[in-house]
């Protein structure tokens, strides 16, 4: 067995009674899941083998582990010296981040015993020791054993939880402890028949979507972490402005999720006689006790939607958000409706977070006329200073440029150069870039652009903090990450529709099929 464990791994062994425990870590993979190559995260295989063995043979599996731990020992600090950054890095990105506006929750029902080796949220860059539970043991339900599941509600504001404010003349406020008190005086929610039993925590102060960035983006994924264990699903409520953003962020923010989080809002307050908000909050919660969706979702008026294929398409109308280029996961009617086939895999390992976003990229969407020359500028200042991480570009159809701009396609080349990584996407709603459908586009792919495919311009902007925040993958490698889906926020090249006008043979070829 030792034999086919040789790439990468290591062996550990761990004594209970008269039982051994060998766990079995293997290399270090990106937690893109099991149908996935593996780049950066950690696999653990748990062995129990029984302690009758003879004492020979169980002195000689226990030389043979020490030398395993050994040579396991050398491989971790070189892969550490090899990838980790310096401290320089993790301050520059600490400050570039900045605090959190609002105080996190923390532990609600009871220690944060739920500790991951491989979480990236320490001061010292995810290598501090902790003594942590494998499989840490949780008393859920004491007392009346009921079989109810238990869902955290956290608040961070929003149209859902404003009221008429006293101290701005009885105008329309997001106001604390509102939420607690409509919530409490909603029968559907005291119901005894009500499958689910929940707690809500309401962040101080109130803050508006557009104000909430990066820094509290951590601290929501922070404290689903603190109460994973507690909780048997999750909803966010915050403002509709940027709910795509925030919920695509955790999507990436928290991998190998195995339990849903729902992120819902409103566009008319809880408080009028008239409102979406109700609907949306109790049918958030209805899919947070399920188990059949274990992922981050947006659920708004009549369906759930992947949250990072969604985007807000609507200020006026209640259905605000949309997903161009996935169907929704569930909608609801007389019945609900879920689509079995669009759901992810439950996950293989346990729940790692990382905080670290690098929000350091530019997006640009070009216009007929638009002038290169500050774009140029833009780099050349870069250069020095190499600040910009990434560039977004929001190109035509498919992505294509002006073919009389030779002067723009090798701007984009040098910008490759400069260590800036070059990403083309479409302008239009739904669909996708296919570069190598037109001369222009296989022009920006020599010159080492990007496609961003059928992704939306929330999950390249946070795809790409994500992975430039994890500082262990160089831009080439990030740039191939790009068409890889980590979280189900693209479709595969092999899956896409063919492009417009093209042969049976062309269709063929891109299938790898025969075209007769």
């Amino acid at each position: 067995m030792n034999a086919s464990w040789n790439h990468g791994s290591r062996i550990l062994t761990r004594k209970f009674g008269r039982s051994t425990w060998t766990v079995f870590q293997h290399q270090r993979c990106c937690g893109y899941g099991s149908h996935q190559r593996p780049v950066n995260a950690s696999q653990r295989y748990l062995f129990s083998s029984d302690a009758t063995n003879s004492d020979s043979k169980e002195s000689a599996e226990q030389a043979q582990i020490g030398n395993s731990r050994s040579v396991a020992s050398t491989r971790k600090q070189r892969r550490l010296s090899q990838h980790n950054p310096p401290r320089e890095s993790w301050e520059e990105l600490r400050k570039l981040m900045g605090e959190p506006l609002q105080k996190p929750a923390g532990a609600l029902l009871g220690p944060d015993i739920y500790h991951s080796d491989d979480d990236d949220d320490d001061d010292d860059g995810g290598n501090k020791n902790r003594n942590s539970s494998y499989i840490p043991e949780v008393s859920l339900y004491v007392g009346e054993g009921r079989i109810k599941k238990r869902i955290l509600v956290l608040c961070t504001g929003g149209t859902l939880t404003m009221a008429p404010d006293p101290n701005q003349g009885g105008a329309l406020a997001p106001v604390e402890g509102a939420i607690s008190k409509y919530m409490s005086s909603m029968e559907e929610l005291n119901s005894p028949d009500l499958p689910f039993e929940y707690q809500l925590h309401e962040y101080y102060p109130f803050r508006d979507s557009s104000d909430l960035g990066p820094a509290d983006w951590a601290t929501l994924a922070q404290d689903i972490k603190a109460n994973y264990l507690h909780f048997d699903g999750f909803v966010v409520l915050t403002g509709t402005d940027t709910m795509a953003y925030v919920a695509t962020a955790l999507s990436f923010m928290l991998e190998n999720l195995g339990k849903p989080v729902v992120f819902t809002g409103s566009q008319i307050p809880l408080c009028e006689p008239y409102n979406d908000a109700r609907r949306n909050l109790i049918m958030a919660m209805i899919f947070a006790s399920r188990d059949s969706i274990n992922e981050v979702s947006i659920f708004f008026h009549d369906r759930l939607l992947r949250a990072n294929r969604a985007t807000k398409v609507n200020t006026h109308r209640l259905l605000a958000f949309d997903s161009p280029n996935l169907d929704p996961l569930a909608t609801i009617g007389i019945t609900i409706d879920e689509n079995e086939h669009l759901i992810l895999p439950p996950p293989k390992g346990a729940l790692r977070v990382h905080t670290r976003m690098d929000t350091r990229l530019l997006t640009i969407r070009l216009v007929p006329g638009f002038d290169d020359g500050m774009i140029r500028q833009m780099i050349e200042a870069n250069a020095e200073k190499q600040r910009l991480r990434a560039l977004v570009l929001q190109l035509y159809g498919t992505g294509n440029i002006p073919s009389v701009k030779e002067s723009f396609i090798q701007l984009l080349a040098d910008a490759v150069d400069n260590d800036i990584l070059v990403v083309a996407s479409t302008q239009c709603f739904t669909g996708s870039v296919m570069m190598g459908h037109y001369a222009t586009g296989r022009a920006l792919e020599a010159a080492g652009v990007v496609s961003a495919s059928d992704m939306t311009l929330e999950a390249i902007a946070c795809k790409c903090a994500y992975l430039f925040g994890r500082l262990d993958l160089n831009t080439k490698e990030i740039g191939e990450l790009m068409s890889v889906s980590l979280r189900g926020e693209t479709t595969s090249p092999e899956l896409l529709s063919p492009p417009p006008l093209s042969s049976a043979y062309q269709r063929a070829m891109k299938k790898k099929t025969k075209y007769f």
